[in-house]
């Protein structure tokens, strides 16, 4: 009986520590970056409701064996390591860069593996198209709504 109590708590242990995998992300508003832990999927997407002005970008690693703890997107340049696809009415493209179009709010959702396994941002552009974090929305992590009384509806 003992043996099978020590199987069970081995179990569960190991499924606590599986689901404790960090998958945040940062933004560093001076340098136009954006730091991803555990990067699997990540998508930064228009709130545009005209469909010829809305866009997004969807960002994974080249390599999907890649085991670096964080990677960096350059929001002002080229990013090495990841592929870029932009996405709008007339499909989706590869990319080098990711252009951010200027006054406009932007919702990033970064989905991976493990225990939080998506976290949705809002964040926006000012006129010269550098992204700022939104201070009227709150971070979501999981499915969560976050009920809130912002012009977006949440």
């Amino acid at each position: 009986m003992k043996h099978l109590y020590l199987t069970y708590f081995c179990m569960v242990l190991f499924l606590l520590t599986a689901c404790t995998e960090d998958h945040s992300f940062s933004l560093d508003e001076k340098r136009q970056i954006i730091v991803v832990h555990n990067l699997l999927s990540l998508k930064i997407e228009s709130d545009s409701s005209h469909t010829d002005e809305g866009h997004l970008f969807l960002i994974m690693k080249e390599n999907p064996y890649d085991t670096k703890e964080f990677d960096t997107i350059r929001l002002q340049g080229q990013s090495t390591g990841l592929s870029i696809n932009k996405g709008d009415s007339s499909g989706y493209k590869k990319t080098q860069l990711i252009n951010l179009l200027p006054n406009r709010k932007y919702t990033i959702v970064h989905s991976g593996m493990g225990g939080r396994v998506r976290i949705q941002e809002y964040f926006w552009t000012d006129s010269t198209g550098n992204l700022r974090v939104d201070p009227t929305r709150k971070r979501k992590v999981g499915y969560r709504e976050v009920v809130g009384t912002d012009d977006w509806g949440t």
